[in-house]
């Protein structure tokens, strides 16, 4: 019971000592601007709901959808056909009579064979791709967002870090000094570079006439390690743009499949009835008249000569596939680039760590806070670094999962 007791205690003891920690910095205030604090995750979140892009992006694969549910059903394309006559303007001589017919006629077309198959199966992979550029230009755009929501929050803790170094001045009696009024001054830049940032946040969502995002965080991600061949095995496997790539060399050899198939012959079958009323001719006395005509239509269109449009179909598909290869081998290069950024910016933050830790211990004089400014200056500076570095290199190997800012 004790045991237990002691765990419970330990672990109260330390989310108070975390909360004490997050809230250490004074509170941003801005008495001319509405804000509304918004935490990373809800932004994205509303930012896959509302961004002006993406709707269009799953308006384009609705209709993908809705195409290839009906890409499947033949084409029949029926004609009706209603004839009258024959009708003269003028009998050939005296005593003709003209019997005026009456033909109805009906023709369907039956594709050449693997048309509708190719059809529907191209349709299938146009939609597959649409998703997959859609999913691609999501990541892309959270991505854009993700970094300037970071640069939003790295303002916003620089305004509150030197609001602290004002606030500290004045436990000194030095408040009205210059370098209060030079920390004040540095404030309005920041205050007007979170607006700047938050109007950037705002513009995604598409609300133009909202109140500005006002970002929570401290840039305070746990550093990470990594092997970089498991990244890049995570990424061949996980990478949206590998999936649109892919989705991409898919639609192109169904294409392909369409256009040879086109080459093959439709037959155009149709049946025709005609009944002729009772009529005289020359003395002689004819009763009504009914017959039945069948006929097939064999189309011969220049495609059976043409062999061009195969070619661009396949060209297309092969410039599909080299491009499919290009991205595999540019993730390599992508991400032992950004692994190696990584690197310098982990060993900037913990630095900057150190350099921090050691200021604070010496925050009991004017000079004192003046250093513990500067160190909590470049903490957020390699915490930005470190944070935006650690986001994209997961983000390049295929982790999207939502970075905690703490």
């Amino acid at each position: 019971m004790k045991k237990w007791f002691y765990c419970v205690w330990a672990v109260v003891l330390l989310a108070w000592m975390h909360s004490i920690s997050a809230q250490s910095l004074p509170p941003f205030k801005a008495p001319n601007t509405n804000y509304r604090a918004v935490t990373l995750g809800n932004y994205l979140g509303e930012l896959n709901e509302e961004n002006a892009n993406l709707k269009i992006r799953r308006l384009s694969v609705d209709s993908a959808k809705a195409n290839a549910k009906d890409a499947g059903k033949p084409y029949l394309s029926p004609i009706l056909t209603y004839v009258r006559g024959s009708m003269y303007t003028q009998a050939p001589y005296s005593g003709y009579t003209s019997p005026a017919s009456n033909t109805l006629g009906a023709m369907v077309t039956i594709e050449g064979w693997g048309k509708r198959s190719a059809r529907e199966a191209q349709a299938e992979a146009d939609a597959k791709h649409k998703l997959a550029e859609m999913i691609t230009e999501s990541k892309a755009i959270e991505t854009e967002a993700i970094f300037n929501y970071i640069d939003a929050l790295r303002t916003k803790l620089l305004w509150q870090s030197y609001q602290e170094a004002i606030d500290g001045l004045k436990q000194y009696q030095a408040g009205g000094s210059a370098q209060e009024a030079e920390f004040i001054a540095a404030q309005k830049i920041l205050a007007n570079d979170l607006k700047y940032y938050s109007y950037g946040l705002v513009n995604y969502l598409g609300k133009a006439d909202s109140d500005l995002i006002l970002p929570v965080g401290t840039l305070n991600m746990e550093p990470q390690n990594f092997k970089v061949e498991e990244l890049i095995a995570h990424a061949r496997e996980n990478r949206a743009d590998i999936s649109s790539g892919q989705a991409a060399v898919e639609s192109a050899a169904a294409t392909l499949e369409v256009v040879k198939a086109s080459k093959n012959v439709d037959f155009l079958p149709g049946v025709y009835y005609t009944q002729t009323p009772p009529y005289s001719s020359s003395g002689v006395n004819y009763g009504t008249q009914q017959s039945f005509s069948f006929l097939v239509n064999v189309p011969l269109g220049n495609g059976l000569l043409v062999n061009s449009d195969i070619t661009t179909a396949a060209n297309n598909q092969a410039e599909q596939e080299v491009n499919l290869i290009a991205i595999k081998s540019k993730i390599v290069t992508e991400i032992n680039q950004t692994y190696l950024q990584y690197l310098s910016a982990k060993d900037r933050l913990e630095t900057a760590n150190k350099a921090f830790n050691q200021a604070k211990a010496g925050k009991n004089s004017i000079q004192g806070i003046l250093r513990f400014r500067d160190a909590e200056y470049e903490l957020f500076d390699a915490r930005t670094v470190h944070a935006k570095t650690l986001i994209l290199l997961n983000r390049l190997s295929g982790n999207f999962e939502v970075p905690n800012l703490h």
